[in-house]
């Protein structure tokens, strides 16, 4: 429920005075305790030691950052991302989750 839906004024959200660290993610590792849920983020890139194309080639999962939310704010943002999911989805495409990558060259 919104806050205008609850009665209560509208929270603002203002940027920090060093602005928002922006990261980019396409792997997240959840765990969790009574109190709260972490998320990290990782950003698949090639290995160090095995970049070279070919059979030798490894990715790994470099950590971005991680978040800790409470209980609540987990279910609120499983909410808002439901909704948003579906609402492009209705607007695009159903996004597959069963996609298969060619084999490496």
């Amino acid at each position: 429920m919104s806050d205008k839906e609850q009665g209560r004024p509208p929270i603002h959200w203002i940027e920090a005075p060093d602005g928002v660290y922006e990261i980019y993610a396409n792997m997240a590792h959840i765990t969790w305790s009574l109190d709260d849920l972490r998320i990290r983020l990782a950003q698949l890139v090639p290995h160090p030691e095995a970049r070279d194309p070919g059979d030798k080639y490894v990715t790994v999962a470099e950590e971005r950052a991680a978040v800790t939310l409470t209980w609540r704010n987990a279910k609120l943002l499983r909410d808002h991302l439901t909704a948003v999911i579906e609402n492009f989805e209705k607007t695009n495409w159903e996004i597959k989750l069963d996609v298969k990558l060619p084999g490496n060259l």
